[in-house]
């Protein structure tokens, strides 16, 4: 017979195991392992009244496609229309889809040195940068990647931007800001006029040109990087990530869930009320009301009035970091973060 004693361990011991299966796992082998084909088969979580969700892809890459025990991170993401996109991330991860995110297929880098950023001007052209002043360009989609010269002396590269096939900038630690004319072959330093880290670019246009970073720092140039002149952000924080809509209408995000959003191409800027503290890495503006912020634990807001108000898009709870997002439309986006977690944006239909 079984003692009053036995049962109540047992049931113990059942409550415990029901209560750590239900829990989420962070970014460890062991958890990532036991979860792959679950999240290739979760369901998306509701993410708006218009019947918007967010629904995880199968971990990327692959479980037998990583380079080391670790899980890869991903960085940034672009796309240059509704189908064909890449991340970039750790272990020099480049990944690429062509059906706007149903699949990943990784790309053959040669390097598995971190890979921080990525442009491309069109379906063939594109660049990813990384540590150690890292450069890679591919002319053919993807399919091949060659390592430039990259940048001599700058030890972290984090943000690029090519505005065509010849003309780009990067941006690195120490107030590095690095222009090219030839594809990026050869870079010729500008002087930015601060030694602060800088961590993300943008231009539409070549000319204007904006750039952020540590020390709430925002330098912009309007004749293609020949001065650079810094505006007054109205703070000291990290700034990690800028988007322009176009040379008038902008946004940054940075640590402590900071919004700023200028009107004026910079010359003023405004903070918002983002309604979180959680640090901010990514942002997108898709038009003058629709913007997406992504950032720690997993955090996706959304604004549809021009950032006065913003509302938080569930994904999952998850210790995960988004540390990119790009929307091609209302209805169709992609996020991706730590954990080689890609999210992928659908508007159900009715």
């Amino acid at each position: 017979m079984i003692s009053k004693t036995s049962v109540l361990y047992l049931f113990f011991i059942i409550a415990v195991g029901v209560v750590l299966s239900s829990c989420g796992g962070g970014d460890t082998s062991s958890s990532q392992e036991g979860g792959d084909n679950a999240q290739s088969n979760s369901g998306a979580i509701a993410g708006s009244s218009q019947g918007a969700v967010w629904a995880i892809l199968p971990q990327f890459p692959p479980r037998e496609q990583v380079i080391s025990r670790r899980l890869l991170g991903l960085n940034d993401i672009t796309m240059v229309d509704e189908n064909t996109g890449w991340v970039v991330g750790t272990d020099g991860a480049i990944g690429h889809t062509s059906d706007g995110g149903d699949a990943f297929v990784l790309q053959p880098t040669g390097t598995a040195i971190n890979l921080t950023a990525v442009s491309f001007v069109d379906a063939m052209t594109g660049w990813a940068v990384g540590t150690a002043g890292t450069v890679l360009h591919t002319t053919d989609g993807g399919d091949t990647w060659e390592k430039l010269a990259g940048i001599k002396g700058a030890l972290l590269v984090e943000g690029v931007q090519f505005t065509d096939a010849n003309a780009g900038w990067v941006v690195a630690d120490f107030g590095g800001i690095y222009h090219t004319t030839d594809g990026g072959n050869i870079w010729d330093k500008q002087e930015s006029g601060t030694l602060e880290d800088l961590l993300d670019i943008v231009s539409l246009d070549g000319i204007f040109v904006w750039t952020v970073g540590f020390g709430g720092v925002v330098l912009h140039t309007s004749d293609g990087g020949a001065t650079w002149n810094q505006q007054v952000s109205g703070t000291e924080v990290q700034l990690n990530s800028v988007w322009f809509l176009d040379n008038s209408v902008g946004m940054v995000v940075g640590s402590k869930g900071t919004i700023l959003l200028t009107s004026d191409g910079g010359t003023t800027w405004s903070s918002q009320d983002s309604g979180t503290v959680e640090d901010l890495l990514g942002v997108f503006i898709l038009d003058a009301q629709n913007g997406w912020a992504v950032g720690t634990k997993n955090l996706l807001i959304h604004t549809s009035d021009g950032g006065a108000t913003w509302t938080e898009q569930e994904t999952a709870t998850s210790s995960d970091a988004l540390r990119g997002v790009y929307m091609n439309s209302l209805q169709r986006g992609l996020a991706a973060g730590s954990g080689g977690h890609i999210w992928q944006y659908r508007v159900a239909v009715p």
